[in-house]
């Protein structure tokens, strides 16, 4: 019982929170060299695209330089124009500010779907990483069992040969053994496969790297620090403002218009006390107000956009609490295979030591100490697999946790 409360403590009190440091462990660069720069790529694409959508309302200075010739009096006249001219909106409705909003909730919500794309990465080369680990200790077992299997054929072959059994407990024990061979030769290709895909990932050696070792984590801080509903919030504050912009499209506009003008005077006109300047400013404001058969659809479409993110958080919180309730019954269950495992162990340990007791007397041979003994080794073994299966589901659920990975 005492080392069931141990077990339960590392794997169900919300108290523990995970003992690894991200930052501080040479696993913090697990990712390949090629995938951390399409990753830092993608989120500085994502600042570029944000400060553009920031600024998108700022209307451009337009520069222009125009020559133009006329042939229309006795002589062509020739005429240049600079003009620098500005149509700027400094008024829509609340648009404006809608539209600042909008695209810092879009930048935001970009930039944590790459974080999150990163993780999923994190996570596939950890998974194998243990994945790994975890089919080296059943290699072992495997070898065990086959030891077992060999013993087991010379005792059946032995007791067939005495009259004491017959022939089908010996193609039983054969059939075993084989069964066993064949579930090695299979285990030893899929590490090649896990290797291969861990290469895929990082330029690391998988064996060269220390493994984490997580802790439960609690409800609250699974949901409170959980990246997807971060980032599917600012997807609703994203749709939000996208609704007020639709809606400010169709409503008055007020804008400042000015022009600069540096031109050439026609001659005709640019008589001696003229008052006709080369240089000149026009400037004013205009109220624009659009009108579109599409308008009412346009809004109800962005309004429609907006209830479906606001449900989709709601989804995603309820299958983040089912996620979290469904992988604290799999530790559970780890917990009591791996209790299980260890009373097992307990008994085989105690049939040891009658069977080195009988073989000592001579009432036994040396076959039955050596599968008793076996047996010890593979519930050992067991035990370890189990941890790393409980080592997997915490993974799952860290994965998304902020300062986690």
């Amino acid at each position: 019982m005492k080392d069931l409360n141990v077990l339960k403590k590392h794997f169900l009190l919300s108290s523990l929170f995970l003992s690894f440091l991200w930052g501080e462990n040479e696993l913090s660069n697990i990712l390949s060299n090629d995938k951390n720069v399409l990753l830092n790529q993608q989120v500085n694409q994502s600042g570029i695209q944000t400060q553009q959508l920031e600024k998108a309302w700022i209307n451009p200075i337009v520069m222009q330089y125009s020559k133009n010739y006329s042939t229309q009096f006795s002589t062509t006249i020739g005429t240049g124009q600079f003009v620098v001219s500005v149509d700027q909106p400094v008024f829509k409705m609340g648009g404006i500010w809608s539209a600042i909003k909008y695209a810092k909730a879009l930048g935001q919500a970009n930039k944590l779907e790459i974080e999150l794309q990163k993780r999923q990465l994190v996570s596939q080369a950890l998974t194998i990483l243990y994945n790994l680990k975890k089919s080296k200790y059943q290699l072992q077992k495997l070898e065990l069992m086959t030891q077992n299997d060999m013993v087991d054929i010379q005792i059946q072959k032995e007791s067939y040969e005495e009259g004491l059994s017959n022939r089908t407990l010996y193609d039983q024990a054969l059939l075993k053994r084989n069964q066993d061979i064949t579930s090695r030769l299979e285990l030893e290709l899929s590490i090649t496969k896990l290797e291969n895909d861990f290469s895929l990932l990082s330029d690391s050696s998988p064996y060269a790297l220390s493994l984490p070792s997580f802790g439960m984590i609690s409800e609250n801080r699974y949901m409170d620090e959980q990246l997807e509903l971060q980032r599917d919030r600012l997807r609703v504050e994203e749709k939000k403002q996208n609704k007020f912009m639709t809606l400010t499209k169709y409503l008055p506009e007020l804008s400042i218009t000015g022009r600069y003008i540096n031109e050439d005077l026609n001659p005709l006109f640019a008589q001696p006390g003229s008052s006709l300047k080369r240089e000149y400013f026009n400037y004013g404001f205009k109220v624009t107000l659009p009108i579109s058969v599409n308008s009412l659809n346009d809004i109800q479409s962005s309004k429609i956009d907006y209830l479906t993110a606001q449900v989709t958080l709601n989804e995603k919180k309820k299958l983040l609490v089912n996620h979290f309730k469904l992988s604290k019954k799999r530790l559970e269950i780890i917990d009591q295979k791996i209790e299980l495992s260890k009373d097992d162990a307990k008994h085989y340990k105690s049939m040891l030591f009658t069977a080195q007791e009988l073989e000592s007397s001579g009432d036994s041979t040396g076959l039955d100490t050596k599968i008793v003994a076996n047996n010890v080794k593979i519930r050992k073994i067991d035990q370890e697999i189990y941890k790393v299966d409980g080592q997997l589901e915490l993974l799952g659920l860290y994965v998304n946790v902020a300062d986690a990975l």
